[in-house]
């Protein structure tokens, strides 16, 4: 008996089937695993930028602590200025009083030319001074007189007694009172 396969055509098409659903899940295991390739690269990027991110963060707030600190110290410095300025005019308003014969002997060893003017007293009493000496001429004596009243530091200078020296007539006597200005106004020309 012959037999005759009629069924080889669907044989046939059960291989093509086997085949192309071989193929079609090859295709798709393909695709999905380079949807996780490239699911993995993204994931792993996001993860590396977000680090950056987070250490970019850190290093801001560390740079942010140290500028809080370091405004913290100039607050206190500054704090520490104010108090010291304020302690100085504390000070420079007790001592301006004992200031002021410093200032005076300061502004007439500026003022006074020790080849034409010599003194021999002088004498502070509150705001006034008495100068009296012995000059080579009356030229001389005004000189002087100009001089401290162009100072600036001192008040209105009176020559009271001007005249030849009783001992040495190539010599003129003098004797002036200079008002000294207050101390608040000295103390602001220096």
């Amino acid at each position: 008996m012959v037999s005759i396969n009629l069924l080889r055509s669907q044989r046939s098409d059960d291989r093509l089937v086997r085949k192309r659903a071989k193929s079609e899940l090859i295709a798709g295991l393909c695709v999905v695993a380079s949807v996780c390739a490239i699911w993995g690269w993204v994931a792993i990027d996001i993860t590396q930028a977000t680090q950056r991110l987070e250490r970019e963060v850190q290093a801001k707030q560390a740079r942010v602590a140290v500028l809080q600190t370091t405004q913290q110290e100039v607050l206190a410095l500054e704090e520490r200025r104010q108090a010291m300025v304020a302690e100085q005019e504390r000070v420079n308003a007790l001592t301006s009083e004992l200031d002021r014969p410093i200032h005076l002997l300061a502004i007439i060893s500026r003022v006074v030319d020790p080849l034409d003017v010599w003194l021999l007293h002088l004498q502070a009493k509150d705001a006034k001074v008495t100068l009296s000496g012995v000059a080579r001429s009356l030229q001389d004596v005004l000189k002087l007189a100009k001089d401290f009243e162009k100072h600036g530091k001192l008040g209105p200078v009176e020559v009271v007694d001007a005249g030849p020296h009783v001992e040495l007539p190539d010599l003129f006597q003098f004797s002036m009172n200079i008002l000294m200005d207050s101390p608040n106004h000295a103390g602001t020309n220096s």
